[in-house]
């Protein structure tokens, strides 16, 4: 368990994203990956000098847990990163679950340098399926990482979806 979330820790996501993996491979389901993170770009751009402690992390990891089953999993990747594994979920489905964490994110306030001083964050979200991106663990991370990063570049509340499917 990671302290600072109440997720899963890094290693303990990956063990439960494989395991599921397998399960969404062996039955021919589909499972979906969710990568998210706090937007650096947007109305006041994210500065770590600029907002206080961990506060932010904690309100996304309440977010994201909030938004999900009891099959589902969340878990803190690194640093500022945090991902869960949708078994029994499509892109299509994973997008709604996206774009509901992005609504939910821009009602917070975090307090800045001063306790009068508050910050909007919005966050970025990447998505990306089995089978359709992979089946994989470190591809479907890998994947939703690039998505991640293309969304980081491109703006704020955004919900990308990852680029490279696999062709059968």
């Amino acid at each position: 368990m990671d302290n600072m979330t109440g997720l899963l820790d890094a290693g303990v996501f990956q063990e439960r994203l494989e395991e599921e993996l397998k399960r969404a491979a062996r039955f021919q389901r589909p499972l979906a990956l969710l990568v998210a993170s706090w937007s650096h770009q947007g109305p006041q751009a994210f500065d770590r000098r600029t907002v206080k402690s961990y506060g932010p992390i904690r309100k996304l990891s309440t977010i994201i847990k909030k938004g999900l089953r009891d099959v589902d999993a969340a878990g803190r990747m690194d640093g500022e990163i945090l991902a869960a594994v949708l078994p029994e979920t499509d892109l299509a489905g994973a997008r709604i679950v996206a774009e509901r964490i992005c609504r939910e994110a821009e009602n917070y306030e975090f307090p800045g340098e001063s306790l009068d001083d508050l910050i909007k964050l919005t966050v970025n979200v990447a998505i990306v399926a089995h089978p359709e991106h992979g089946a994989d663990a470190q591809v479907l991370i890998a994947e939703a990482r690039v998505a991640l990063e293309r969304a980081q570049h491109d703006g704020y509340g955004l919900v990308y979806e990852g680029e490279r499917p696999i062709v059968s």
